[in-house]
């Protein structure tokens, strides 16, 4: 049985809070996991408050050369407009 779509947006909020945890603690790999796993979330329930908290935690990396897994994530939210 899926979750009710308020529960799932929420959940998808909390993760993205772990995830930037885990990014200041240095686990970026573990970070950017936790938030495509969010991102997912956000899409499939057109939460543009999921979509826009993700947009908000992309922007704590600030290399010029970020490694895949941020790349992987920039090109998941390219285009996402809710």
């Amino acid at each position: 049985m899926p979750k009710p779509s308020g529960h799932a947006k929420q959940q998808a909020l909390l993760t993205l809070d772990t995830a930037a945890g885990h990014l200041a603690a240095g686990r970026v790999d573990a970070a950017f996991a936790l938030a495509t796993r969010a991102v997912e979330t956000g899409i499939q329930y057109r939460s543009g408050r999921v979509v826009e908290r993700a947009r908000t935690f992309r922007r704590a990396i600030t290399s010029a050369t970020p490694p895949k897994v941020v790349r992987d994530f920039d090109d998941r939210l390219h285009g996402v407009y809710l």
